[in-house]
């Protein structure tokens, strides 16, 4: 399953109609911070799993905020994350990436 990270931020990636991929961003929600996807409702795509796993270093430790989509329908597609408190609406950080889905 092809990964999209932040070494990614404001890139492009590709996919075929019934491909699966993933995007993964570190997160702390310890500290209230967590990533938030601002776009939803495509046509497109389908989140099939949104989870987070804690690094192994222990309590209040970070880790990694992982989406699996689905590629359902040929089109263009923006995702776009947003880094925030859920009761502050300005984030400290962003992440965006066009992904195409192409016909199979």
């Amino acid at each position: 399953m092809p990964v999209i990270d932040q070494t990614q931020n404001n890139g492009a990636a590709e996919a075929s109609v019934g491909d699966t991929f993933r995007v993964q961003l570190s997160e702390n929600p310890t500290t209230g911070y967590r990533w938030h996807l601002q776009s939803a409702g495509y046509s497109a795509l389908r989140v099939i799993d949104d989870s987070f796993e804690a690094s192994a270093g222990g309590s209040g430790a970070g880790g990694i905020r992982r989406w699996i989509f689905m590629a359902d329908h040929p089109g263009l597609i923006v995702l776009k994350m947003e880094l925030r408190r859920s009761w502050q609406p300005q984030p400290v950080d962003t992440f965006s990436v066009t992904i195409r889905v192409k016909p199979r």
